[in-house]
């Protein structure tokens, strides 16, 4: 199981490679991040449509705080379907709606903390997510 959480607007999942803990960053950061302050080294520049998540490099302690979603997968496949579920196509941003569809929370409502069961996002086949997505992010 992976946890995954979120780091100046991206998505980070915390997952285990190999036998030992590992960290990938999914999506593009939105604001300035504290990398080191975070317990990572900064990641290189990539272009984030084509590559949509990347391994990070520890540099300290990491942790997840805020709402985290545990998911059934591991390693890179967890990295990679969070990836694909939670980023837009046409920027590799991290998409707000979707995530707080994923989390369950109001737009306004602040993150609970919490650690939420979320194995059914990596469950739900991908024409069904397709449909849901596209709900979610038409413009209205």
């Amino acid at each position: 199981m992976a946890r995954v959480g979120r780091i100046a607007g991206a998505i980070v999942v915390e997952t285990v490679v190999a036998g030992e803990a590992a960290w990938f960053l999914a999506g593009d950061t939105k604001v300035p991040c504290d990398w080191r302050a975070a317990g990572f080294v900064e990641p290189t520049e990539r272009d984030v449509k084509r590559e949509r998540f990347v391994r990070l490099s520890r540099e300290g302690a990491p942790t997840l705080s805020g709402t985290t979603l545990v998911i059934g997968l591991e390693g890179e496949a967890a990295a990679r379907s969070i990836a694909e579920r939670l980023t837009i196509d046409r920027t590799g941003s991290v998409s707000e709606r979707l995530w707080r569809l994923a989390v369950g929370e109001d737009e306004a409502e602040a993150p609970s903390g919490r650690a939420i069961p979320a194995a059914w996002l990596c469950e739900v086949p991908k024409p069904i997510w397709d449909v849901v997505r596209d709900a979610v992010l038409k413009c209205s």
